[in-house]
């Protein structure tokens, strides 16, 4: 690649990653995301488990995505990321979505904290970290990573909120000891479940991250339909009782899934449309 600072992973989805349709779930996008980020961590030299022996680490604090189509099953793409821009406690870091013959498929940007895991505070990004990555290169896309809120739910009449109640499973904690950022937008979905058809697809997502949430806790995932989509939050309770808080919040549009797909796409011989079962 042209800028050596560029860190790239190449993908094909596997099964679990894709929707009836074949192509990836928006959840499988942001995971794949999330894992070229510690991929270039780990080329860089600082990696998360270096990271954990230190006592620092990663958390997301804003992130957007655009996607103009979900890549299909066998149908090689890669994801680029690079950080724009470093200052004491942060970074932005980018992403690129792409086909090998040069097609965008979608485009990411997110702002990060560097924090000590021990206090729970922000902590200096060190040195090393800046230099290895040397910031810079522009942004991915034109995404606004502005403040995102929810109202109090109790305040919206109950026939306008989308809502599930659960608890927080021991499979949905990461290496910082709380709940990992991914699963904050599977738990928007779950809102929707049978509110978006199969007619519409995610084409965007601005989230922010409020407050960290930990195993047991109990989730309010909520949803209010807002223009071309839709307003999330998620309100935590956590064990023993404690208030319940706003962990996070996001704002979501969709589209009709024939405007997010290339006409006659196939995957490695897949035909365009449907999978079904043999």
């Amino acid at each position: 690649m042209a800028n050596p600072n560029i860190h790239e992973r190449s993908f094909d989805l596997r099964y679990e990653e894709m929707d009836r349709h074949g192509e990836a779930t928006p959840t499988a996008v942001l995971s794949l995301l999330e894992e070229t980020a510690f991929s270039h961590c780990e080329a860089s030299g600082w990696g998360i488990f270096r990271l954990l022996d230190e006592g620092f680490g990663w958390v997301l604090l804003r992130g957007a995505l655009e996607m103009r189509r979900y890549p299909a099953y066998r149908e090689p793409f890669a994801i680029q990321t690079w950080l724009s821009s470093a200052r004491r406690f942060f970074g932005e870091r980018e992403f690129r979505i792409v086909t090998p013959e040069g097609e965008l498929l979608g485009s990411s940007t997110s702002l990060w904290a560097f924090v000590n895991l021990g206090t729970k505070r922000l902590a200096p990004v060190p040195e090393g970290i800046v230099k290895a990555w040397a910031p810079g290169g522009g942004v991915a896309a034109n995404l606004t990573l502005g403040e995102v809120d929810f109202p109090e739910p109790e305040g919206i009449p109950s026939d306008a909120l989308r809502e599930r109640v659960f608890h927080v499973r021991a499979a949905e904690i990461d290496t910082n000891g709380h709940v990992n950022n991914v699963n904050y937008f599977s738990w928007a979905l779950e809102a929707l479940a049978g509110e978006v058809g199969d007619d519409r697809v995610l084409a965007s997502i601005v989230g922010q991250y409020k407050r960290e949430v930990t195993y047991g806790a109990a989730v309010r995932t909520v949803a209010l339909p807002e223009g071309e989509g839709y307003r999330h939050g998620a309100f935590a309770t956590p064990v023993g009782g404690d208030p319940s808080y706003l962990a996070a919040a996001a704002v979501t549009t969709w589209r009709a899934r024939d405007a997010a797909s290339a006409p006659g796409r196939t995957g490695q011989g897949r035909p365009a449309g449907r999978v079904r079962a043999a």
